[in-house]
């Protein structure tokens, strides 16, 4: 009995420990930045009362006229429960219903933090901010969820075309929905992909995983475009997609949730996704805050990807300018890395289909040969190399190349020892009629190419005999194919064979 009553007075005690809320009386929680604070994060805690069923965060800040920038997040007692960076100063989380960006859930009683990214504040500068933290016992808005579960859409192997890089409501994705300009419904994004007859799209917004609700409950409307969820995992010195993602991963490079990108890698493995660098030469700094790659002793071993054709680049400077990211790849390939090309739109408004203000879902496209239509096999497909880039927008084209003999395809790897050479064959479909073919090569020579002639069955399929050589000493190389126009436009970037030394890992 004893036992009993000190059990009753814990609980009472408990009850009257936590405290109670006025909704008429919100939190609110102010600061102040400094530079001090550049490039870091902050974390805010506050104290969540028992009962509540609906937070309510409204957020300012000032400096804005000197560039300071001031990213929103936050996190409940067990981790993560969104991120809106910089384009929502106002955001809701109830049990049932959140705002895009946030995930809905129960509104567990204890602290919470605020989280606080800071990409940009001046020498000198000093940034004040209020965040208004209202609660409500009410849930106003039930909503039905559908839990995430990958599907196979097709069991035949075979060449699958796609985008691995676009935004939706999620984060910064926004375009006219009633006539307003307002965060883009994830549905307007799975429309696009399925109206440019890709096969799959990676839904990739900012450092969150609250789109995987809309995957999965839109899948089935979607029966021959998978949607493959993903985060772009937005850092002060780089952005990187982890394609293929069922649940949250830390995006707070250098703090203490992910000292290294070393995390990063293991949970991308565990998962089954797989990390690609994103649009790595772009400048960063006030221009494009975080935007190229910047992050000191990355293991490039663990990087299955770079995004060496970006739409935003694509659109405004190239395919090859200064911005694109084909000559950062192509120096790691020299090195001896072995990374997969790839591309994506980075596309922030689905509705705009005809490019007029930025690149179209699907263009770039990446063409990437899969075991299945499933995200296991775009992801396997991916990492095996077996992959090319349409970077004009050709849909039916298709690239190819292998070593004659031991049937190595791109991304493959072949041995070789001094002297010997070998033939590759490359051919391409459905190009434009003045298509030719460019080979790109390190630490092997090119001693000839022939052409085959198109036959009158096939007008359009050019076949390409090309006889390689290692360079005395070399102990590794690439060669890898481009298609390109009669004027030197880049059309198609294909993925190298590899060499090595007979021996070498």
């Amino acid at each position: 009995m004893r036992a009993l009553i000190c059990a009753l007075a814990l609980a009472v005690a408990a009850c009257a420990s936590q405290p109670a809320f006025d909704p008429a009386v919100p939190l609110v929680l102010t600061g102040e930045i400094t530079r001090a604070d550049h490039q870091t994060y902050r974390e805010i805690p506050f104290i969540v009362p028992a009962g509540v069923k609906r937070i309510m965060v409204e957020f300012s800040y000032t400096g804005k006229d000197q560039k300071t920038v001031i990213d929103l997040g936050l996190r409940d007692p067990q981790g993560q429960r969104g991120w809106s960076g910089g384009n929502k100063s106002r955001f809701e989380i109830g049990e049932t219903s959140a705002t895009p960006s946030y995930r809905p859930g129960p509104i567990q009683p204890g602290e919470w933090k605020l989280v606080l990214g800071i990409p940009n504040i001046r020498d000198g500068q000093t940034a004040s901010y209020t965040a208004t933290v209202s609660f409500s016992a009410n849930e106003n808005v039930a909503t039905t969820t559908t839990a995430f579960s990958p599907v196979v859409l097709s069991t035949e192997p075979g060449w699958r075309r796609g985008d691995f890089h676009v935004h939706t409501a999620h984060s910064d994705g926004s375009c006219d929905v009633a006539g307003t300009r307002a965060p883009c419904p994830a549905m307007r994004t799975f429309d696009a992909a399925r109206d440019a007859g890709l096969d799959f799209v990676a839904i990739t917004d900012h450092n969150t995983l609250t789109q995987l609700a809309d995957i999965a409950a839109s899948q089935k409307q979607y029966p021959k475009t998978l949607l493959i969820p993903g985060t772009e995992v937005t850092t002060f010195n780089g952005h990187a997609n982890a394609v293929g993602l069922s649940q949250f991963v830390d995006f707070q490079l250098g703090s203490p949730r992910l000292p290294t990108l070393a995390k990063l890698f293991d949970e991308a493995d565990t998962q089954g996704a797989f990390v690609s660098v994103n649009h790595p030469s772009l400048p960063s700094g006030e221009v494009c805050m975080g935007c190229g790659w910047t992050v000191k002793d990355t293991d490039w071993s663990r990087v299955a990807a770079i995004e060496v054709v970006n739409g935003s680049t694509l659109r405004t400077s190239g395919a090859e300018s200064g911005l694109s990211g084909i000559a950062f790849w192509d120096k790691l390939l020299k090195e001896g890395h072995r990374i997969t090309a790839i591309g994506g739109s980075d596309n922030h408004d689905a509705t705009d289909v005809t490019g007029a203000k930025q690149s179209p879902i699907g263009k770039p496209a990446t063409v990437v040969y899969a075991s299945e239509l499933s995200t296991k096999g775009i992801v396997d497909g991916v990492k095996s190399g077996r992959v090319f880039v349409d970077v004009v927008g050709l849909p039916g084209v298709d690239l190819e190349m292998r070593t004659l003999v031991s049937k190595v395809h791109m991304g493959g790897v072949s041995t070789f020892q001094d002297g010997d050479s070998q033939t590759i064959n490359v051919s391409f479909d459905n190009a434009p009629a003045d298509a030719r073919l460019t080979l790109i090569w390190d630490g092997i020579a090119v001693e000839d190419v022939t052409r085959i002639q198109p036959t009158s069955s096939n007008p359009d399929l050019q076949f390409f005999f090309v006889k390689v050589q290692a360079k005395p000493g070399a102990a590794h190389g690439y060669i890898r194919p481009e298609i390109r126009d009669a004027s030197g436009k880049l059309l198609l970037l294909g993925n190298p064979i590899y060499f090595v030394r007979a021996g070498d890992p």
